[in-house]
């Protein structure tokens, strides 16, 4: 009987998950509103894209050029709109539990673990509007595991599957460049290892390689080519192509500013406290009960909040950070031993499926420094666990199939164990999240908020009722072609009131601004003369010297001697010029 519903399940799979995910997505498809989202910023320079500024040039961007062309093809669609926008990540959520549940079902043969690893990611599909991670995750787990490590019917084949391999890997170089460095190094070893496949002559190995590299690498070019011929073109090549060198030492320069607090002397943890201009949230914001401060830098909680945080929210948030650490530890040696073992034994099953194992985790695995070393919050490990849920299925799956000794179960029973406790760590914290793109957005609601570019949100009555006055603070006393600028990160405001930044990067913070930021952003005030400034007062890297007035005192100054209070609306002070048009 489970054979014959595993059986359904290999072939209905994916109808069940296409059903599903328009059922569960749309239940909360216009539930809740978060100024301070990646959604807004990638709208706002959508349109600055659809309007000819150049990426990089004329625009910061921050990712490449493939995460904001789709939705500037979209919005020449469908005009500017929230809602559409929504609905096309729900859309990259869905495609990513498919290609999921295709890599399960390859490399288990098992129906039910595929649908169930599916359902996982299309119920918590990661932070909206940044769901390309999660995807380009599990495309390359599919795609390596397809053309490296499945039984192929011949040469031509693999080699073809390999080009394959190098046309995503191209396509995740034009979405995040650190991604894409990080898979071609399994890329490489990939190539490398196929050489040496047992039960074969590594001249067949070497010919694959060979030929499946340099189809790859072509396929990796022309999917470059019509974005490298429009920098050409447009006259943003050199910067275009700079990203790619550069990014090397950016990351080296990133991972250094990171450890810096844990090769330090430890400080005594301090907590966030009330401040005279408490930001209150739309969208649910994470704290954590104790953050360093170091710089001012976000920081992840101590160890010990595993088992001594004052609340379970606390508790499991530590427990999501810290465990993955140990079961990928767990999951990497292991599978290097048994590899190992399948070398020198020259087993051909074992050899592929220890690699299976490490490209599933070494996938996931570059998506790791955003969560632990960037910005360790509930948006950036709920994507992690996007391509790490599968890793962890098939990983499990592996291990208690080959499980034949009384160790082999006890090891089983270890592993299953240990996944299992894991995937409740991940639901336990990550479910009740909105910020996980969960279904948790619909507390937002019941009551209705309308604005410009097809923003129209359920949130709760007083949000709704503040937002309004936000936007009336703004659209009343602005025209369409009158800048406003919000720091220190509120893109959305610039979208749902239909104006335009002046601002080249919408996103600063007390790490990133610089000893000159308030003489060079008081000379840009004073410049443009924009309409309204809006100053949101959160503490926005989770600590006091992270909120505005307190690492940006001399603008802030400025500004309230040279402009007119607005209001204060959902802890966003609004300024508006002396001379603005009145309602």
């Amino acid at each position: 009987m489970i054979h014959r519903v595993d059986g359904i399940l290999r072939m209905w799979g994916p109808v069940i998950l296409v059903v599903l995910a328009v059922l569960y997505y749309g239940s909360y498809l216009n539930n809740g509103l978060n100024l301070g989202g990646e959604g807004g910023t990638t709208a706002v320079i959508a349109m600055r894209l659809m309007e000819g500024q150049r990426p990089i040039v004329d625009t910061f961007l921050g990712y490449n050029v493939l995460w904001f062309y789709p939705i500037t093809w979209l919005f020449s669609i469908t005009g500017p709109d929230y809602l559409a926008m929504r609905a096309f990540f729900f859309a990259v959520c869905l495609c990513t539990a498919l290609v999921a549940f295709v890599t399960v079902r390859k490399t288990t043969g098992s129906g039910l673990l595929a649908l169930g690893t599916g359902v996982m990611l299309i119920l918590i599909p990661g932070m909206l509007f940044r769901n390309y991670m999660g995807l380009m995750g599990v495309a390359n787990q599919w795609a390596l595991v397809s053309a490296f490590l499945l039984p192929v019917i011949g040469f031509r084949q693999r080699v073809l599957l390999i080009g394959g391999a190098g046309a995503v890997l191209g396509l995740t170089f034009l979405i995040r460049i650190e991604i894409g460095l990080f898979m071609l190094l399994i890329v490489i070893g990939l190539l490398l290892l196929n050489v040496f496949r047992p039960g074969r002559s590594w001249v067949v190995g070497v010919k694959e390689s060979l030929v499946g590299g340099s189809l790859g690498l072509l396929a990796l070019v022309l999917v470059h080519l019509p974005f490298a011929s429009d920098a050409h073109t447009r006259g943003y090549a050199p910067q275009f192509y700079g990203q790619y060198t550069s990014f090397v030492g950016l990351m080296k320069w990133e991972l250094q500013k990171q450890m810096e607090p844990m090769l330090a002397k430890p400080s005594p943890p301090q907590r966030v406290e009330k401040s005279e201009k408490p930001a209150v949230a739309i969208q649910q914001i994470e704290t954590v009960s104790t953050t360093q401060e170091a710089g001012g830098r976000r920081l992840r909680p101590e160890v010990d909040e595993i088992f001594s945080g004052s609340k379970p929210r606390d508790r499991f948030f530590a427990a999501a950070i810290y465990l993955p650490v140990l079961v990928s530890l767990a999951m990497v040696i292991g599978a290097t031993i048994t590899f190992l073992v399948a070398w020198l034994q020259g087993s051909a099953k074992l050899w592929n499926e220890s690699l299976i194992v490490l490209v599933l985790t070494g996938c996931a695995l570059t998506l790791f420094p955003q969560y632990f070393f960037f910005r360790p919050d509930t948006p950036h490990i709920s994507e992690f666990m996007v391509p790490f849920l599968p890793a962890i299925v098939v990983t499990t799956f592996l291990i208690l199939r080959r499980a034949k000794s009384r160790f082999g179960y006890l090891m089983g029973a270890a592993v299953l164990a240990l996944s299992a406790l894991q995937i409740w760590v991940h639901f336990g914290h990550a479910w009740p999240k909105e910020s996980a793109g969960t279904i948790a957005a619909r507390k937002n609601g019941p009551a209705e908020f309308v604005a410009l570019n097809n923003v129209r949100v359920k949130l709760r009555p007083q949000n709704a009722e503040a937002l309004a006055g936000l936007q009336s603070a703004i659209v009343d006393h602005s025209s369409p072609k009158d800048w406003v600028v919000c720091f220190p990160y509120s893109p959305t405001i610039n979208f749902m009131t239909d104006r335009p930044s002046y601002l080249w990067d919408l996103y600063t913070d007390n790490t990133m601004a610089g000893p000159d930021f308030d003489s060079f952003h008081i000379a840009l005030l004073k410049r443009n003369n924009p309409a309204a400034v809006v100053i949101d007062h959160r503490a926005i890297n989770n600590n006091e010297a992270s909120r505005f007035p307190n690492w940006a005192p001399q603008f802030y100054a400025y500004l309230k001697e040279n402009y007119r209070f607005g209001g204060e609306y959902l802890g966003n002070e609004v300024f508006l010029r002396k001379d603005a048009p009145q309602p």
